[in-house]
């Protein structure tokens, strides 16, 4: 007998949420008949802020949403003229 566990992430910024039972639902009819016992249940739930966002999204999905910050450009200095006094 072997056992397979997949984790699954699903992000949403909407401010209700998922409902986990119907997540739930329909990952065990899409792995029904595949086994003998499927088993799906939450595990957690977290709120995530933009930092915590942006390295899960670099980390897990290889994808950078960090701003890139501006290059400073540099500028020579202008040479200053010698000036004589008779």
């Amino acid at each position: 007998m072997q056992k397979f566990s997949f984790t699954v992430d699903v992000l949403t910024d909407s401010p209700v949420g998922i409902d986990t039972n119907a997540v739930r639902g329909t990952l065990l009819a899409a792995v029904h008949g595949i086994g003998t016992i499927a088993a799906v249940h939450p595990v957690k739930t977290e709120t995530m802020k933009e930092q915590g966002y942006k390295v899960w999204a670099k980390r897990v999905a290889g994808v950078s949403l960090a701003i890139p910050k501006v290059k400073k450009v540099k500028v020579p200095k202008a040479e200053v003229a010698e000036t004589v006094e008779a």
